[in-house]
């Protein structure tokens, strides 16, 4: 049988149910997760996930297996095309005008995809050319591209909310270029900018470099992001006009490349699953151009065994309680019903000696009777929320201790517990007496 390793895998799985575990066989073991089938398969090629999981002479081993390999990505026309795209990028790059290159284009091309142009991009990064160069192409090169993208970007609509918002929010963006240009005006808009930018740099662009093997968004866009912002700062900074009208038509351009390039890039590499993490992160950003509701989303990871899941990441047991006793400081939670629940075990002496036997116990049978009302106190203001903190700085013996007790509350505000910490302040006296 035929297959094309060029093509993504959920499909030829699809089309041969046999080639799943051949796949697995010989190191795709992600494909055993359904969740990762669904999502991740959807949007990975043989070739592109051989190469992310260092799984060497793939068509080899399947060609050992009983199946003819093709590779589209080899095809004539396909290689054609982006030697031709290189070469119009070169032109620009040695000084050809941008109306000789573009009417080259459009006669040799019908129309070309965003995957294309950023993958001839990545080769140029790839084949040594300084990253620094290929910057230099990313206001013109986006500009060649504007006829040949336009049909394309009007034709397009993502089904997913993050690509949606980041791409109204873009649309905000060029509102705010276009008046700006147009009365050449420093107005506080222009700071909208940046939040924008950063949501980018955040969220998208180290994503697709590390995750899903396409770092020229990374090497080249962002890092176009930030000379952009800076420009930006310092032509408002300095009141100079003809700096920001140069660098306001720069982040015109990127809007367009955000549009035709990166969007279309995103939509067609991420799964499901990592854009709805991106969509969850959003509402991490206050500075935001567009207002909506944002739509709920399922949380449909697989939750695997010994592992602690919280909202932003997961702990093995073992991790998770290596980490409480690596902190430089004794710890002590007491529940919502003041029963002593957790100890932690740092290095060192222990300042205050918690006995595993008083576990399970209330916290106020650790008190002697004088100190005890005091406790009963400090809980019963936590919980009627006269209280979120108290904090002291005590010596004991020629050491300095911050002894700190926090109501532990939830996002609702539910109280939880007390959390205690004992932390020694020697190194940060040290250093301030310095």
């Amino acid at each position: 049988m035929k297959i094309d390793i060029n093509k993504n895998v959920y499909d030829l799985v699809t089309e041969n149910k046999d080639l799943k575990q051949t796949l697995i066989n010989i190191g795709f073991d992600a494909l055993e997760n359904p969740l990762m089938f669904n999502t991740m398969a959807k949007k990975m090629s043989i070739k592109r996930g051989a190469k992310m999981l260092g799984i060497e002479d793939v068509d080899k081993k399947l060609e050992d297996n009983g199946y003819e390999v093709i590779d589209s990505s080899t095809d004539k026309d396909v290689i054609h095309r982006k030697k031709l795209i290189k070469e119009y990028i070169k032109r620009l790059t040695d000084g050809e005008s941008l109306e000789s290159v573009r009417a080259d284009f459009v006669k040799n091309f019908e129309n070309v995809s965003s995957a294309e142009i950023m993958d001839a991009e990545e080769e140029l990064l790839s084949s040594g050319i300084d990253k620094k160069e290929v910057r230099k192409l990313c206001d013109v090169h986006s500009a060649l591209f504007h006829d040949m993208t336009e049909k394309e970007k009007n034709d397009l609509t993502y089904d997913h909310p993050f690509l949606r918002y980041m791409e109204e929010e873009n649309i905000k963006i060029k509102e705010i270029i276009k008046k700006s240009l147009r009365e050449e005006d420093f107005s506080e808009d222009l700071g909208k900018i940046g939040p924008h930018y950063k949501k980018k740099g955040d969220l998208i662009y180290p994503i697709l470099k590390v995750k899903y093997n396409k770092p020229g968004p990374s090497d080249v866009m962002w890092a176009v992001d930030v000379e952009i912002g800076k420009a930006l700062k310092k032509s408002i900074k300095g009141k100079n006009k003809t700096l920001l009208v140069e660098t306001l038509k720069r982040a015109e351009e990127m809007t367009y490349k955000e549009d035709s390039i990166l969007y279309p890039l995103v939509d067609d590499n991420l799964s499901k699953e990592d854009l709805d993490l991106l969509y969850k992160d959003l509402q991490d950003y206050d500075e935001n151009l567009v207002i909506e509701e944002k739509e709920s989303i399922k949380d449909t990871k697989e939750k695997e065994e010994n592992y602690v899941y919280f909202k932003k990441g997961k702990l093995r047991l073992d991790q998770l309680e290596a980490l409480l006793d690596t902190i430089e400081m004794e710890i002590t939670f007491v529940d919502e019903n003041d029963i002593n629940s957790y100890y932690n075990d740092n290095q060192g002496a222990k300042i205050f000696k918690r006995p595993e036997s008083s576990l399970g116990r209330e916290v106020y049978t650790c008190h002697p009777p004088h100190v005890e009302p005091i406790v009963r106190g400090l809980v019963k203001d936590f919980k009627n929320k006269k209280r979120d903190s108290f904090k002291l700085v005590k010596k004991l013996g020629d050491k300095d201790f911050a002894i700190s007790y926090y109501a532990v509350r939830d996002k609702e505000g539910t109280y939880k517990g007390v959390l205690e910490t004992v932390q020694d302040l020697s190194f940060y006296k040290d250093h301030l007496s310095k």
